[in-house]
């Protein structure tokens, strides 16, 4: 059994951030915590624009990823977390992983290592579960402090952001050398954050009111993109079936019918640049018909059918073909050897539009199911945990574990339709949400065992009684 006290999530108990002291926390943790908070906002803000600083071939989240691995070695938590259901499965799929990633590296060099993050950045799982273990106070301080005031900043600055990299793409700085801007923000990325935070509001994390009607009109801004407009509307919909309020559903539907009436009344077009798609009623509906169904837009159509006929293709080498057992690997260009390229030369696409098959692809059908059994066991985790705090009556523990499901459905839903996973900018946020609620998996299930074992005890069976 670790020696490593379990710090416990202390909201419920009326604890206020003033009384949360980072000055027991070891430093090297304390400092590695404040770069990787850091480094999550800027990615937020200014997307692959952040993801280009560095010197190549080491950018920014090859230094994040070497100064986890000081931190999780420093923090004495891994052996606890290895220990967990979570972590053997981690463990397995990992090292799946390396086994379809080493042989290829010889052949492929750096390529390897960059189709490889894909997988890679669960270090950064390991370290934010061992924070939220191992520091006392933590959790809430990241949820109730940080997150909640990165949430309000982002409804303003990610949509300039986001709309900065629409209209003025031509006239930002760019990186040497490359054709990426500052900031460069994916349409996804911007979604998923948006479906994060309108999951917070209606968790009861932060207030609601009129923060509905802005994240509801930061939301429609990504209209255009058919996968991250999903997310959204999926995550959305999850976190009202779960947590079914009257006042929640009203403010929603109020602040959605405010904003399409708004758009109708003053006849809102904006043509996005570079694409034929806008910022309209007609593009919310052409988008919404093009997932549901099928679009009359030939550019909507057209991308949709190319993604489909690539995954039916990646379906047939692995399920019912020759790589179904090992996959391609890590290192070739996927789109080159599956024939569907439409990048350049300088930035040519490497894996589908779809980060669950990417696993599929090159690591074959057991690395597929590995994969979906860990996304799916966490979920079953953060489920079990939500349904306990809902019994035991726990609203902020029971509105925590809503809000992380939420998310993460916006993160899974949004990578089935971009290559979203593969890059830091979704990646890295999306494996330090993973290590958050398996951090906060712990705690809770090592709360209700103590709860349990006090009532066992004569005292309190004593205190039970009364």
């Amino acid at each position: 059994m670790s020696t490593v006290a379990v710090s416990d999530y202390r909201v419920h108990a009326g604890t206020s951030l003033s009384q949360v002291s980072t000055r027991d926390w070891p430093r090297s943790l304390r400092l590695y915590l404040l770069i990787h908070g850091m480094w999550l906002l800027l990615y937020a803000l200014l997307g692959k624009g952040f993801a280009y600083a560095g010197w190549p071939p080491l950018y920014v989240s090859e230094i994040l990823v070497a100064f986890a691995l000081v931190a999780i070695a420093s923090s004495g938590c891994l052996a606890r977390l290895l220990r967990t259901p979570l972590g053997i499965l981690l463990s397995c799929f990992i090292a799946w992983q390396l086994i379809r990633t080493v042989p290829f590296f010889q052949t492929y060099e750096m390529d390897t290592l960059r189709d490889a993050v894909i997988w890679g950045y669960s270090i950064f799982a390991f370290v934010v579960a061992a924070a939220v273990i191992r520091l006392r106070g933590f959790l809430h301080m990241a949820v109730t402090g940080y997150y909640r005031k990165f949430a309000r900043i982002y409804l303003f600055l990610g949509a300039g952001a986001w709309l900065i990299t629409l209209y003025f793409r031509d006239s930002l700085p760019q990186w040497p050398g490359t054709g990426v801007s500052i900031p460069s923000i994916k349409g996804g990325e911007y979604c998923v954050h948006m479906a994060g935070i309108l999951a917070f509001a209606l968790s009861g994390l932060m207030p609601k009111g009129a923060w509905i009607i802005l994240i509801i009109a930061d939301a429609l801004l990504g209209m255009g993109v058919r996968g991250g407009l999903l997310a959204f509307l999926i995550s959305g919909g999850f976190i009202l079936l779960l947590r079914p309020k009257f006042q929640r559903i009203a403010i929603l539907l109020a602040s959605g019918l405010i904003a399409v009436v708004t758009m109708e009344t003053f006849d809102i077009h904006f043509t996005i640049p570079g694409t034929s798609r806008e910022f309209s009623l007609e593009q919310l509906s052409d988008s919404i018909s093009s997932v549901l169904g099928v679009s009359q837009r030939q550019d909507l159509e057209g991308t949709k059918n190319w993604r489909l006929a690539w995954w039916r293709e990646i379906r047939d080498y692995t399920v019912y073909g020759p790589f179904f057992w090992q996959g391609k690997g890590y290192g070739i260009n996927l789109a080159d050897s599956d024939g569907f390229q439409v990048g350049t030369r300088d930035e040519p696409l490497r894996s589908p539009h779809n980060s669950h098959l990417t696993f599929l692809a090159r690591a074959g059908v057991p690395g597929f199911i590995l994969w979906m059994s860990l996304q799916t066991f966490w979920a079953a985790a953060m489920l079990w945990s939500y349904v306990k705090a809902f019994q035991r009556q726990m609203p902020l523990w029971s509105a925590l574990f809503s809000w992380l499901m939420a998310y993460w459905i916006a993160f899974m839903v949004s990578a089935s339709f971009d290559v979203f996973l593969e890059g830091p900018m979704a990646g890295i946020p999306f494996w330090s949400l993973f290590g958050l609620g398996w951090g906060a998996h712990v705690i809770f299930r090592t709360q209700l065992k103590q709860q349990e074992d006090n009532r066992g005890s004569p005292a309190g069976q004593a205190r039970h009684a009364q």
